[in-house]
């Protein structure tokens, strides 16, 4: 189940279960960061590894405003630490994902 807070939720949120955590603004979303995920055999079999996924969603982050997303990436970075949690930051960005 995904999940919807504004950004000053961020510094007091568990993000222990969250597997990704994305930017939204008005009309637009950026991945500011994803998990690592271990999947199973059986999940991998079954089709269902991407049915474990859970999202959080900042909302209304102006994501022009480079400033404001800084300041947001370095409140997850430090939650995220404090958590134990790895993954990586912005993982669009790494992948070339045009066909």
């Amino acid at each position: 189940m995904d999940k919807t807070i504004t950004v000053d939720q961020l510094a007091t949120t568990d993000l222990r279960s969250f597997n990704e955590i994305w930017l939204g603004g008005t009309h637009t979303q950026l991945c500011l960061w994803r998990g690592a995920q271990v999947f199973t055999h059986e999940m991998m079999s079954e089709g269902t590894h991407d049915q474990n996924v859970r999202s959080l969603c900042l909302q209304w982050v102006n994501l022009d405003d480079q400033a404001a997303v800084a300041s947001v990436e370095r409140i997850a970075r430090e939650r995220l630490k404090e958590m134990g949690k790895e993954g990586e930051f912005y993982p669009a960005e790494e992948a070339d994902t045009h066909q």
